[in-house]
């Protein structure tokens, strides 16, 4: 078995000689901007972990568009699939990285396909690693029976928020806490400013209230003669908002679908503030320089809203605009943390470096 260096990290090429080092897992291929990003970062920092670019490969629902946008071999995720067979076996591990993908919110499809991709993985001697994630909520047995088991066969976990951290010792497992992919990401940020555009972003949710949270400072900012532009990170965004308008609950508005970081930074020129739910649209915005306040919809969000003081206060819709606006302007306008881009950059390399090690050691 032959020897090599990548980066810091020693590596054994084995005698198989298995054609990519690292196979990137997530949600990745679904048009939603948040795990694209998270897709492209994660290729950043295992890059920096010594890991060139033709040793990687992805699984995504549109190859072609992956492979095309990221500049690394992408495959078909479908578990049935020759195609995702072949991505394994040619693969010495499987990245988990980035995202809130160990959930049954909804239902236990999600755990259920990271839980098979992991046992398939481990049958193809690929060893699986998960990096920078968010685990739960988990409503049921079944949920956290899965999401155990594949954690468990993780060679190395990080999590990337305090509830995620919890939830996952209360399995019986243990994991380092490391930030999301995308507080490392390179943003230019604006100048401070006391007034501007006023940025707004509704997702579905199961929970009609938090949306109407965004929707009634919508329209009070827009009563009170601010300019309100919609920023859609998915095609998803795009439907919440035109039904929204539909409704006659949301002033009609300019909506910007945002597809890249460079859309965001062209989408956010002239704005001072950002009220939102998903959680890239909050790291976005954050790393922008916007004053910022989110509307939790599960607990990734409301960790990242405490943590950074921006949780968006509950209205009801008996309020009126001034009302609305006064606790909304306290809200935005108190004293906040700033991001430290370069301390998010070098915890994530710690865990990157860690995660290849343990994948690829003797190996």
């Amino acid at each position: 078995m032959a020897e090599g260096r990548q980066g810091d990290i020693r590596v054994k090429l084995p005698a198989s000689g298995k054609r990519f080092d690292v196979l990137l897992a997530g949600y990745y291929g679904f048009g939603n901007l948040g795990d694209e990003l998270l897709a492209s970062g994660a290729i950043d920092f295992l890059e920096r972990a010594g890991i060139r670019r033709e040793r990687m490969a992805i699984l995504s629902k549109h190859p072609q568009e992956s492979a095309r946008a990221l500049g690394i071999e992408a495959f078909g995720r479908g578990l049935a699939s020759a195609s995702l067979n072949r991505a394994l076996s040619a693969s010495r591990s499987l990245f988990i990285a980035g995202g809130g993908i160990f959930q049954d919110s909804s239902s236990v499809r999600s755990c259920f396909y990271y839980w098979a991709l992991v046992r398939k993985a481990l049958r193809a001697s690929c060893r699986a690693t998960a990096v920078s994630q968010s685990i739960g909520p988990l409503f049921t047995a079944l949920g956290r029976a899965m999401t155990k088991d594949a954690l468990s066969r993780c060679a190395y976990l990080s999590v990337r928020d305090i509830t995620s951290l919890e939830l996952v010792r209360t399995l019986g497992l243990d994991a380092d806490l490391c930030p999301d992919i995308v507080m490392a990401l390179d943003v230019p940020r604006l100048a401070p400013a006391e007034h501007g555009d006023i940025l707004i972003n509704v997702r579905r949710a199961k929970d009609p209230k938090i949306a109407e949270s965004v929707i009634l400072a919508a329209r009070a900012c827009s009563a009170c003669g601010m300019r309100v532009k919609g920023i859609a990170l998915s095609e998803e965004d795009e439907s919440e908002f035109e039904r929204h308008f539909a409704s006659g609950n949301l002033p009609l508005c300019e909506v910007t679908l945002v597809k890249n970081r460079d859309d965001f930074v062209r989408a956010s020129e002239g704005a001072f503030a950002a009220i939102g739910m998903r959680l890239h649209f909050g790291v976005l915005s954050l790393l922008r320089g916007l004053k910022l306040a989110m509307a939790p919809y599960d607990p990734k969000v409301a960790d990242f809203a405490e943590k950074w003081d921006a949780l968006c206060p509950g209205f009801a819709c008996g309020q009126s605009n001034s009302d609305i606006m006064k606790v909304l302007t306290k809200t935005l306008f108190e004293d906040k943390k700033q991001p430290d881009h370069d301390k998010a950059a070098q915890a994530l390399e710690v865990a990157f470096n860690k995660a290849v090690s343990r994948a690829l050691e003797d190996i």
